[in-house]
């Protein structure tokens, strides 16, 4: 790894050091079960949005479709527990381990396709897994309290405690976007985002890095959804298939900034508590008020910052100042014409040239 990366990644990682113990600290003077959901939930969509982001935010292949791996964590951790009794803990890497399969299964024939085919294809993916689970009976499945050994199956009577688990979460989702950002990995997927044909030429397998970059995306979005399941006690299949989950991994990276380890965590903080308090207050009266709220959130940071507020806000407090104006060059004055000589400058008499049998000039003078 580069020395300016390793710097970078350090000076990053201090930084989300003290971040997070300062946001455990905020959560853990919060009282209010309601507020204190909401700072759990924002660092889990972080973990959304960073996995979104490693594959579209780096490699420039939107995906619309990033709910069939929140969901396909949310249900295995969910029916892992129901049926086989396994504690969450280990159904969330189990969940990891099915969201990777799930995004070799998907990229396989997906990655065939470029440009906005590569987006909506994605799109058909949860939408079919959705319809899926509703026929096999699976519309709502609650997680059965282990009232035993609550701790031991992820069930804590304090919410304080879920956030320490999410912020942890997202932590390691942090580390792994930064390492990925700073490595051949990274540079890989930027180089895909460019100009694919490009990168193929230069000697770039680029289909088997964008497949590197959707499992891990996969994993990291199967992760968050069985965390999320675990938190709400229990799923649905709109709730974790449905079309808001994929807009809402997106819309909270474009908002906070593409292609950058902050910008999802910069979107998230900022969406996530003011779509879940208009909801709690307007839902009853506007509902679906959460996708109007992503819906002006996109548009708004469209005209104002397109770049996302992370690059935006870096540019105008990072900006370096201007160098001062260069002084005029001098300006050489001509110099004197000579004079023309007198007599002639060269003179050639008798000239001749000859090549093989061939005279092109004879006694030329």
């Amino acid at each position: 790894m580069r020395d300016g990366a390793g710097l970078r990644i350090r000076h990053d990682g201090a930084a989300l050091a003290v971040l997070a113990v300062l946001y455990l600290v905020a959560a853990a003077l919060v009282r209010n079960s309601y507020y204190q959901l909401i700072l759990t939930l924002v660092p889990i969509w972080a973990v959304m949005g960073l996995s979104w982001n490693l594959i579209s935010g780096y490699s420039g292949l939107v995906s619309f479709g990033h709910a069939a791996f929140f969901g396909a964590g949310a249900y295995t951790v969910t029916l892992a527990l129901v049926y086989w009794g396994l504690t969450p803990w280990l159904g969330i890497p189990l969940g990891m381990a099915v969201g990777a399969l799930a995004a070799v299964l998907i990229g396989t024939p997906t990655f065939r396709l470029r440009g906005h085919y590569f987006a909506l294809a994605m799109l058909a993916y949860p939408l079919a897994m959705l319809y899926v689970l509703e026929y096999l009976g699976f519309q709502e499945v609650p997680l059965p309290m282990r009232r035993a050994a609550p701790a031991a199956f992820l069930q804590f009577a304090d919410p304080r405690l879920y956030t320490v688990v999410a912020v942890g979460l997202l932590v390691a989702a942090m580390v792994v976007s930064m390492l990925v950002e700073n490595a051949r990995f990274g540079l890989a997927l930027l180089a895909i985002r460019q100009n694919e044909l490009a990168a193929e030429a230069a000697g770039l397998d680029t289909r088997w890095w964008k497949m590197r970059a959707l499992v891990v995306s996969g994993a990291m979005a199967a992760a968050a959804g069985g965390l999320y399941a675990c938190v709400l006690l229990v799923v649905t299949p709109e709730s974790v298939f449905g079309m808001l989950v994929s807009a809402q991994a997106l819309v909270v990276t474009l908002f906070g900034g593409v292609a950058s380890v902050w910008g999802p965590v910069i979107g998230a903080a900022v969406l996530v508590p003011l779509a879940e308090t208009l909801n709690a207050k307007l839902g009853g009266v506007l509902p679906g008020i959460q996708g109007v709220v992503y819906g002006l959130a996109i548009v708004a940071i469209m005209l104002v910052a397109p770049e996302g507020l992370f690059w935006t806000l870096r540019d105008r407090l990072f900006r370096r100042p201007e160098l001062p104006p260069r002084a005029a060059p001098a300006r050489a004055e001509p110099a004197p014409p000579r004079p023309a000589p007198a007599g002639p400058l060269l003179e050639v008499r008798g000239l001749s040239r000859g090549f093989g049998g061939l005279r092109a000039v004879d006694d030329v003078s």
